[in-house]
C-alpha cells in the first residue's frame, strides 16, 4: 500500500459500515468478559441474547474470545459490499485457514509482536511449548481468553476456520434479525455523519471525536486507519492492528441514535448521568491534578479495578475523559476540559430550543 497522509501527517482515515462488522460487534460485546456488565444495552441484551441463540450455539461462540472476534474486522475489510453477513461468510470461506488464524491470533499487528518475544507467534502456531506459554500469557486477560488462546494455536486451522464461518452463519440467522434493522439504520446515520465531517475536519479530530476521546499516535508503518461504528459495543473501543491499518471498533454516536426530535439529546442526558455519582465525581477531580492508568486511580482512590472500570466507561462514553494507549501498561486517562467547559451551553441549548426547527424535524 503506498504511504497516505494528510497535510499535518496524519495517515489517511475512512469510515465503513455494515452488518456484517455489526454482526462481528456483538460476537466481541457478547465475549468481552467483566467488561460485558457496562456494556450500554445492559443484561437484558445478554439474556435477548442466550434466547435467540440457545445453549449450542453460545457454547461454539464461548470457546473463542474477544480478542478474535474482534480480528474478524480485518476479514470484513476484505469482504465486498454492502459488507453483510453473506459478504463476511464469502470473504471467509476465499481466505486461507493459516492466514485465518494468523488474523485471529493478531500475527499481523506489529503492535501485538512486540509484546512478545522475536518470532513467538510463528514457534507458537509450530507448536512451541514455552512460545505458546507466553502468548497466553501476554494476550490472555483471564482464564477463559488463555484457554481461546490456547485453542487457535492447537487446534487444526482448517477446523477453527470451519467453526469461524459456522458461528457467523448460526448467529446471522438466529441473533442479528432481532437487532440488525435499528443498527443497520442508526450506523448508515453514522457513517454519513462521520463522512461529511472528513470532508471539513482533520482526520485526526474524526477519529478523536469517533472514538470519545481516544488519542492515537500511529506507527510509522500505519498508513491507513479505518473507523467502524457498531451499536452493540456501546460505549467501548476496540482497537485493532493489522499490517498498515489501525482499525477501530467504535460506538454509534449519540446524535445517529436520537429520533426523537423533543427527547432531551442523548449525550447531555448520559453526561448528567455521569456526574451523579460520587465516586466519578471523585475520578475527575483526581484527574485534575494528573493523567493516569486505571491501576493508579484504583489505588488512589481504594477501589476495585473491575468497578472502576465500569465508572469509566460511563465517563468515557459521557466525552469527559480522554485516553492514549501505553501498550502492555494499558490506558491512560487525561480530563477533557473542553467537554466540561461546554456543559452549560449544551443544557442551556436545549431548554432554549424550538422542537419545531430542529434539523432532524421531518
Amino acid at each position: 500500500m503506498d504511504e497516505q497522509r494528510d497535510a499535518d501527517g496524519f495517515p489517511e482515515v475512512r469510515v465503513v459500515g455494515g452488518l456484517g462488522c455489526e454482526l462481528i460487534a456483538e460476537l466481541a460485546a457478547f465475549t468481552s468478559g467483566p467488561a460485558r456488565a457496562s456494556l450500554e444495552s445492559g443484561k437484558a441484551w445478554i439474556r435477548e441474547v442466550r434466547k435467540l441463540a440457545g445453549s449450542e450455539l453460545i457454547a461454539r461462540v464461548e470457546r473463542y474470545h474477544i480478542g478474535a472476534y474482534a480480528e474478524l474486522v480485518t476479514v470484513a475489510l476484505d469482504a465486498a459490499q454492502p459488507r453483510g453477513p453473506d459478504e463476511l461468510v464469502a470473504a471467509l470461506e476465499s481466505i486461507d485457514a493459516g492466514e485465518l488464524r494468523r488474523r485471529l491470533l493478531g500475527a499481523e499487528s506489529a503492535l501485538e509482536r512486540t509484546m512478545v518475544s522475536e518470532d513467538a507467534f510463528e514457534r507458537a502456531i509450530d507448536g512451541d511449548s514455552r512460545a505458546r506459554s507466553e502468548m497466553r500469557t501476554a494476550f490472555g486477560t483471564d482464564q477463559r481468553s488463555r484457554q481461546a488462546i490456547g485453542r487457535l494455536l492447537t487446534e487444526p486451522a482448517d477446523d477453527i476456520k470451519t467453526a469461524m464461518i459456522a458461528i457467523v452463519r448460526d448467529w446471522a440467522k438466529a441473533v442479528l434479525p432481532q437487532f440488525g434493522a435499528d443498527a443497520d439504520a442508526a450506523i448508515a446515520r453514522d457513517v454519513a455523519a462521520k463522512q461529511a465531517m472528513l470532508r471539513t475536519t482533520p482526520g485526526q479530530a474524526v477519529l478523536a471525536n469517533a472514538t470519545s476521546g481516544v488519542t492515537f499516535e500511529p506507527s510509522p508503518w500505519i498508513t491507513d486507519v479505518v473507523i467502524v461504528p457498531t451499536l452493540a459495543l456501546r460505549p467501548f473501543v476496540v482497537p485493532v492492528d493489522h499490517r498498515h491499518t489501525a482499525v477501530f471498533l467504535c460506538s454509534v454516536a449519540d446524535e445517529a441514535l436520537d429520533d426523537d426530535a423533543e427527547a432531551p439529546p442523548r449525550r447531555l442526558v448520559k453526561l448528567a448521568a455521569a456526574l451523579g455519582d460520587d465516586l466519578r465525581l471523585r475520578v475527575l477531580r483526581l484527574l485534575t491534578e494528573d493523567d493516569l492508568n486505571a491501576s493508579e486511580i484504583a489505588d488512589r482512590l481504594a477501589v476495585d479495578r473491575t468497578t472502576l472500570h465500569h465508572h469509566l466507561g460511563i465517563l468515557r462514553s459521557a466525552g469527559l475523559l480522554t485516553v492514549r494507549d501505553e501498550g502492555a501498561t494499558g490506558w491512560r486517562y487525561a480530563l477533557r476540559d473542553d467537554r466540561l467547559a461546554g456543559i452549560n451551553q449544551d443544557l442551556d441549548s436545549y431548554l432554549r430550543s424550538d422542537p419545531s426547527t430542529r434539523e432532524d424535524q421531518p
